[in-house]
């Protein structure tokens, strides 16, 4: 979803490109920024800023709408299942009230006389039997009709906490999309308060947005081939340089064996890895995008890459904004081809050009 006051220079941008061909949004916007100065940076550095929080606040708004829809197919469900279950309820209820009517006329003298009246021993038992299961019987009705019961209040209470977390949602969304027509004014109020130089950063936050909106994109794809690419490669046991330490069997990869890996790879956009003292920096020159974070253990075997800091040309990356890069795929390390089914990786730590593991090793 783009911002409402980019709409008309997108459309241009749109036109011309459909007329001359595609071009590059990263080449687009290294060329625009190579001619600023550094106050106007400054400057785009604001209006970036803004324009993530609108970013973030529009993917807040998809979200809390597709919840609500979901909340509401919930509810539709709920609502048909109490409806059902209301009419069982009912029928064993007039089942029930049938039974006991019938007992309440017979009376507790019409049962001893059922027991008296046998000729015989084998009758007797019959007719004791037949009375046993009787009870039995109604028993097991009540027991039905209780237990539909336990079901209706059970959906009914799932029923009301779905209204009420549907109208938790809708408040969220409401306040979602207030704020984020909020942040639009304020941006086009600052634009506007440059007078004639606002077409100026205008066409340098179109060009910008345009990047962003890709580099999301394209991100994703390069956490699944890295993923990918790095779990199906084959590291010699000589590149885990293993040993043994007081906590276990230790591990240590360079981050040129990691490097080595990705280098091969077409699919991983020139990607390097730089492990720095007590956090991982990940480098894609061609979109002028950085991160910098650390590994966490995720499970016995696995390590999932945390963000914590970025920059798209020079340009600090909001929190809300390196989330959006990881919405929909992490960075894994799955290092289970390597260690096997008996190892547990305890530890992670990152040290300058390596990454050290211990890892807890079982026989059986």
């Amino acid at each position: 979803m783009k911002s409402y006051l980019l709409v008309m220079v997108l459309i241009i941008s749109i036109f011309a490109n459909a007329i001359t061909g595609q071009a590059d949004p990263f080449a687009t916007v290294q060329e625009k920024l190579d001619g600023i100065t550094v106050e106007e940076k400054k400057v785009l550095e604001q209006f970036f800023i803004i324009i993530q929080e609108i970013d973030v606040m529009e993917s807040e708004e998809e979200r809390i709408a597709q919840e609500i829809a979901e909340i509401n197919d919930d509810i539709k469900t709920l609502e048909n299942e109490i409806s059902l279950q209301e009419e069982e309820y009912k029928a064993k209820q007039n089942g029930l009230e049938q039974v006991l009517k019938s007992y309440q006329r017979m009376g507790p003298v019409s049962y001893i006389g059922i027991i008296l009246e046998s000729d015989s021993l084998s009758s007797l038992i019959r007719r004791i039997n037949i009375l046993r299961d009787l009870a039995r019987n109604t028993g097991e009705l009540l027991d039905k009709v209780e237990e539909s019961k336990n079901k209706l209040m059970d959906n009914k209470d799932k029923l009301k906490y779905n209204i009420q977390l549907l109208e938790d949602r809708q408040r969220e969304l409401d306040e979602a999309l207030e704020k984020a027509n909020t942040l639009k004014v304020d941006l086009e109020e600052l634009i506007s308060s440059l007078g004639e130089e606002k077409e100026y950063y205008r066409d340098y936050l179109t060009s910008m947005q345009i990047a962003w909106d890709e580099a999301k994109t394209m991100f994703s794809k390069i956490a699944e081939n890295f993923s990918k690419i790095v779990n199906e490669s084959n590291i010699s046991p000589e590149e885990l340089n293993l040993s043994f330490s007081a906590n276990g069997i230790k591990s240590v990869i360079k981050e040129d064996t990691i490097n080595d890996i990705i280098s091969k790879e077409a699919d991983l956009e020139e990607m390097v890895i730089d492990f720095q003292s007590e956090k991982i920096r990940i480098e894609l020159p061609k979109w002028n995008l950085n991160l910098s974070g650390k590994f966490i253990i995720d499970g016995e075997h696995t390590l999932i890459f945390q963000a914590e800091e970025g920059s798209f040309y020079d340009m600090k990356l909001e929190n809300g904004s390196i989330e959006e890069l990881f919405k929909d795929r992490q960075m894994v390390l799955d290092l289970l081809p390597y260690l096997g089914n008996n190892a547990t990786i305890k530890s992670v730590k990152i040290g300058e050009d390596f990454m050290e593991l211990i890892i807890g090793w079982s026989l059986f």
